[in-house]
């Protein structure tokens, strides 16, 4: 329980406060922000989980946040062959193999032995992706070319995760 829990029950810390407080202030700019954070953010979510099924394996479509836990399992028998047979040895041989970092499914409480782990997809800047996104037209998806001309870091890992779990 305390590891689940060190995820979620931590001091908040003082920039996060203030722009909490302003956030309950509400007003247009803040509406035009979070309209275009959460275009983008489902927009690449969408990309990120489509790309992991490719791979084979089980990814709910995230609702609402900026990370996927993807399920290996079905990759069990290929990655025991690698020696692989925990969330932890998964996470640490992705991450050695391909350069992606992600957390242990054991981190959120699941058993280690459950091929699972949480892949967060923000590793991207930010500022250039919500100046892109103001000048497409509100009521288009933002497509892959987007995704790959503003979040190409986190594609090109997904693509490298990917890659790597089938083979």
């Amino acid at each position: 329980m305390a590891v689940a829990c060190s995820e979620s029950f931590t001091a908040t810390s003082a920039p996060i406060q203030h722009a909490a407080v302003r956030a309950f202030q509400g007003g247009t700019d803040l509406d035009e922000y979070l309209f275009h954070s959460r275009r983008i953010l489902r927009a690449l979510g969408v990309g990120v989980t489509e790309r992991l099924r490719g791979a084979g394996l089980f990814a709910p479509m995230p609702e609402g946040a900026f990370y996927v836990f993807p399920d290996f399992g079905s990759r069990s028998q290929a990655l025991a062959a690698r020696g692989i047979t925990t969330s932890l040895e998964l996470c640490e041989r992705a991450l050695a193999d391909t350069g992606v970092a992600f957390l242990p499914g054991a981190a959120f409480g699941r058993d280690p032995r459950e091929l699972t782990g949480r892949l967060a997809y923000v590793d991207f800047d930010g500022a250039g992706a919500l100046a892109a996104s103001r000048e497409a037209p509100d009521d288009q998806e933002l497509d892959d070319a987007f995704l790959r001309r503003h979040c190409g870091q986190v594609l090109e890992a997904v693509d490298r995760l990917c890659g790597w779990i089938k083979g």
